[in-house]
């Protein structure tokens, strides 16, 4: 019964194309190329209210499942913070991004230094996430642990809102990479 676990890590295979895609497009930046940058604060916004609305809600039950079953292994906390400090950097980039479209003044590299610090630090909590917080979640928590996980799921995640996303981001996917391969 490890469907939220599973669905998580196909989430972070997704985020992981997005994190891909992210670093060609400061490597373009960094050569002097100029992304969309409307389409790229979209899926800045994407990745913040996706992360805040659906997935880290996920992540933040599992964990509070582990800790209720006696795992108070450090880095769940790390976790915890972590994602906290990635919603302040995907914050920061995003706004950098905005503040182009908006036709203010932007520092080259401190939009790239937020872009590669989002995405490195996003990059490694994923990491941590597989190789620690997953692989415990699959040997301690019980089978009632996961079925009280997913009514918790089904009861506060709208996943009309999920499938909404999908759309968009495939859309915003799609661009974005054409871009980087011209």
């Amino acid at each position: 019964m490890t469907q939220v676990l599973d669905r998580l890590h196909h989430e972070h295979k997704q985020i992981s194309q997005l994190l891909d895609l992210l670093d060609d497009i400061l490597a373009g930046f960094h050569d002097g190329r100029e992304p969309d940058y409307e389409i790229l604060s979209e899926l800045l916004q994407y990745m913040e209210e996706y992360s805040d609305q659906i997935h880290h809600p996920m992540e933040e039950l599992i964990r509070e499942r582990l800790r209720l079953a006696g795992q108070h292994q450090g880095y769940l906390d790390v976790l915890t913070r972590q994602h906290q400090a990635l919603n302040e950097m995907t914050l920061n980039f995003r706004q950098a991004v905005e503040g182009v479209v908006n036709g203010e003044v932007q520092r080259r590299d401190q939009i790239e230094a937020y872009g590669r610090e989002m995405v490195a630090t996003l990059r490694a909590h994923l990491d941590l996430e597989e190789a620690e917080a997953f692989p415990l979640a699959r040997r301690v928590l019980k089978e009632e642990d996961w079925a009280a996980i997913q009514d918790e799921v089904a009861r506060t995640i709208d996943p009309l809102l999920s499938e909404t996303d999908l759309q968009r981001i495939n859309t915003i996917y799609k661009h974005l990479s054409s871009q980087t391969r011209a």
